[in-house]
């Protein structure tokens, strides 16, 4: 049996991997991942090759450019304020669904960093480490998706 550190990622990857299209929006992407309680997934073109990865990460930092308005405490007109303040607050549920409305491809992250089958789960491992990655897709010769490797799966190695 080979020992823990010659292990290949191909051994321990995921090969039913969940995958987004560029044009999927984000609001389908939140609910797959909450569905499947994963943190993200590769997005693929239509010839399944790795064009980005969109995460949890990448939905949070959407919503939080969405503005939520403060009340001035030194303003001598405290009531106008609660006005304006509350017409804003009515907005932010509408922004917010617009947002979710948009495009993976304006929010994923570009040039993604993969792995082929044939490495080590020892360079995975560094990969997630230096780059604080939770998972990598793995990708053939021809750079097209065969699979993900997460932190869970290495783990698994150690704490079988």
């Amino acid at each position: 049996m080979a020992s823990k550190a010659a292990k290949t990622v191909h051994e321990l990857m995921t090969t039913a991997v969940i995958a987004f299209r560029p044009e999927d929006t984000i609001r389908h992407v939140a609910r797959t991942l909450h569905m499947h309680h994963i943190s993200g997934a590769p997005v693929i073109d239509e010839d399944r090759n790795v064009v980005g990865v969109i995460s949890e990460a990448d939905i949070m930092k959407l919503t939080a450019s969405v503005p939520f308005p403060d009340i001035d405490p030194l303003n001598p007109f405290p009531v106008f304020s609660l006005t304006a303040y509350m017409s804003k607050v009515k907005r932010i549920p509408e922004e917010i669904n617009a947002l979710f409305e948009g495009l993976v491809k304006d929010v994923m992250t570009r040039k993604p960093v993969t792995i082929t089958s044939e490495a080590s789960i020892s360079d995975a491992a560094r990969i997630m480490h230096k780059h604080d990655f939770n998972r990598i897709p793995v990708v053939d010769d021809a750079g097209k998706l065969v699979g993900v490797i997460a932190r869970d799966d290495l783990i698994s190695v150690f704490a079988p």
